[in-house]
């Protein structure tokens, strides 16, 4: 998107102002606080089907709601009716995550609907384990706070590898730069009597590949992009989808393209040469090896209704910030892509900090003039999947690419390191409470610990199938 061309401008946040409230619930008492409210019914995008569930997660005390609404005793029960529609009956759902380097990332899920005009309701998880409301969240509320994660960046006009991107092409750069990042650093071990260029081979791009598959360690770039896009839920509500991952075959393919693009310069012969980062590759790996923080914005709107379900469009933008500048990566084709990313295009660009808060305002306006059917807001009567459309609005000019989809990655070996409690315990397609539990594990089944996001643990089974789950709970093996 061009976003010179836009015309939006950077809201007025020299106060933080906004009219959001906070509301702190336990599961337990989303279901008496909806039907106080007298909410309708949850439709197809409604996180209220699963919230007030009845199950183990639903038990507790619950307060009184004029405890819970106690942030807002100056509204009539009609206007916080209004401010909370959104969560039964949305029309549009924003995942909005933000990762500081090296950290897990925190997600609020903001659900709007066209029957409540323009505001959000936001969803989160809470630090005491439950989760947190905030209502009334106005458009100016996430510009805010877009502007509070990008302006610790100089915003400097860089040098760009590349423009535009097919989702291989994005992996392979992001393992590309990982793959510098350790053998430059390994340049440092020893002292030397002259210059020798940092050079990156195959083979430093296939470890840096199967380092990112096997260590989840978030300081890594092509881990810490990979984990924001797996963690986002997609229409139908599937969680995990990937980036394609960097085979032998897309590494060589890609390399001999860095190099005819004058990118990359051979720096010895035979069968498997090294090459030498250009200046601009260098600089675009250099401004990543210690970046800011990440921010993603991935969007989905119902479009209309079609064969007794809603259609939406969905659309994602990425924000990596550096010191130097705000790399930006927006995407075209998501709508079609379901699982499978092979035909996913990224447009990849270079900042200022308000560039970027307009590109963000611009990516959040809703889809104008769209009249929706009252299809739409019943209540669903099935788990199907939203159905995807043909995107209202394309954000880069090109048709995307048919690349070969690629190969599986290799499995890492399975090393158990903690194992089930005896009494069994629940897991997840990603460490949001808001999603309901796919399944539940059995007791003393082994476990290898992958990761840990606050109180979620990533696990993996022998079986090489792998969910999120309490890990305040996983009993480590040996103790």
């Amino acid at each position: 998107m061009d976003t010179e061309a836009t015309g939006a401008t950077v809201p007025d946040t020299s106060s933080p102002g906004g009219l959001a409230r906070t509301i702190r619930l336990s599961r337990a008492e989303f279901a008496p606080l909806a039907r106080h409210l007298d909410l309708p019914e949850p439709g197809v995008l409604s996180p209220l089907t699963d919230l007030c569930a009845p199950g183990p997660d639903a038990t507790g005390p619950v307060r009184e709601v004029a405890e819970l609404l106690r942030e807002f005793t100056e509204l009539s029960a009609a206007v916080v009716r209004i401010a909370l529609l959104p969560l039964a009956v949305p029309d549009r759902v924003v995942d909005a995550r933000s990762a500081l380097f090296n950290s897990a990332p925190t997600q609020c899920r903001l659900y709007a609907s066209r029957r409540s005009e323009d505001v959000f309701v936001g969803l989160r998880p809470g630090l005491d384990g439950g989760f947190e409301l905030l209502a009334p969240f106005a458009p100016q509320d996430l510009a805010w706070w877009v502007q509070l994660q990008v302006q610790f960046s100089s915003g400097q006009p860089m040098p760009l590898p590349d423009k535009e991107l097919t989702a291989e092409q994005l992996a392979f750069l992001l393992v590309l730069v990982d793959a510098y990042k350790t053998v430059f650093f390994r340049s440092f071990a020893g002292r030397r009597t002259e210059p020798t260029p940092v050079t990156v081979s195959l083979t430093d791009v296939l470890e840096a590949q199967q380092d990112a598959l096997r260590v989840a360690d978030r300081r890594w770039i092509s881990h810490a992009v990979a984990e924001l896009f797996a963690s986002q839920l997609h229409p139908g509500g599937q969680a995990g989808v990937p980036l394609p991952p960097v085979t032998a075959v897309v590494a060589e393919r890609e390399l001999r393209r860095y190099e005819e693009a004058g990118y990359l310069e051979r720096a010895g012969t035979g069968d498997s040469p090294a090459y030498e980062p250009g200046l601009t590759l260098a600089t675009f790996a250099g401004t990543l090896f210690t970046w800011i923080s990440l921010l993603s914005l991935h969007d989905v709107q119902v479009v209309g209704h079609e064969a007794g379900r809603p259609v939406a469009q969905e659309d994602m933008v990425l924000f990596v910030v550096t010191e130097p500048t705000v790399w930006a990566l927006v995407s075209q084709g998501l709508t079609r892509a379901r699982e499978d990313w092979s035909a996913v295009r990224f447009g990849l660009r270079a900042l200022g900090v308000v560039e970027a808060c307009n590109l963000a305002a611009e990516f959040l306006r809703p889809i104008p003039e769209l009249e929706l059917p009252e299809e739409v807001y019943r209540p669903r009567t099935e788990r199907a999947p939203v159905t995807v459309a043909a995107p209202a609005t394309e954000r880069l000019s090109r048709p995307p690419a048919s690349p070969v989809p690629p190969g599986p990655p290799a499995a890492p070996a399975f090393r158990p390191t903690h194992r089930v409690p005896s009494g069994g315990m629940s897991a997840w397609t990603a460490p949001d409470p808001a999603l309901k539990a796919v399944t539940r594990i059995d007791g003393r089944v082994e476990l290898q610990l992958l990761e840990r996001a606050g109180d979620w643990a990533h696990i993996a089974c022998s079986n090489g199938w792998s969910a999120w789950v309490d890990g305040r709970r996983i009993e480590e093996i040996g103790t």
